[in-house]
């Protein structure tokens, strides 16, 4: 915390505030055992929430008003996409990941349905999974398989698995994991 007040205590001091984007992320959830992932399941090397559901908070004054939140389902690699449209760059769409996170919340547009991926690997263990909306299959491989299906919309800490009450959507999603997972070495 002190850090970051140094930080934005150095930008007012040189008059660059309104012309600098801030942004407070993280590329992961917490340590298991040393850090409180609230009504979240999983931690850091883990695809649940706990593992990957992080804080993204920017600051930048005259183009975002305090207290302004979206729940618009991001990832870290659409802040690339943004830091390069606001830098001009010129980068062909297809050459990247990404929706420009920071336009969709200086613009407020409304929120939309998208699909994201997930693998990890630590050792001889593989975490892997798939949301689309909200709905989330996750897969954890080590000396054996196991899958699940959750509805994040109604259970944020994916404690009920659906697998076997929502077959349909449980193979949907695993399909598309698998047709990822081929494209994505």
């Amino acid at each position: 915390d002190r850090e970051v007040g140094r930080l934005l205590s150095a930008l007012e001091a040189h008059k660059l505030t309104d012309n600098t984007l801030v942004v407070f992320v993280s590329d992961n959830g917490g340590f298991s055992g040393a850090a409180n992932m609230g009504p979240l399941n999983g931690a850091k090397s883990t695809t649940l929430e706990g593992g990957i559901r992080v804080p993204l908070i920017m600051r930048w004054p005259n183009k975002i008003k305090p207290g302004i939140t979206s729940n618009q389902v991001c990832a870290t690699f659409d802040l690339t996409r943004s830091f390069l449209n606001l830098a001009q760059a010129k980068v062909p769409k297809d050459q990247l990941d990404g929706v420009d996170i920071v336009n969709h919340v200086t613009t407020r547009k409304p929120d939309f349905e998208r699909t994201l991926f997930w693998r990890g690997k630590r050792g001889e263990r593989t975490w892997a999974a798939v949301r689309q909306g909200d709905l989330k299959y996750v897969r954890k491989s080590e000396k054996k398989t196991e899958e699940w299906l959750f509805d994040l919309s109604k259970d944020i800490g994916e404690r009920t698995d659906l697998s076997s009450s929502k077959p349909r959507q449980f193979s949907l999603l695993k399909r598309l994991l698998a047709n990822w997972e081929k494209d994505v070495k």
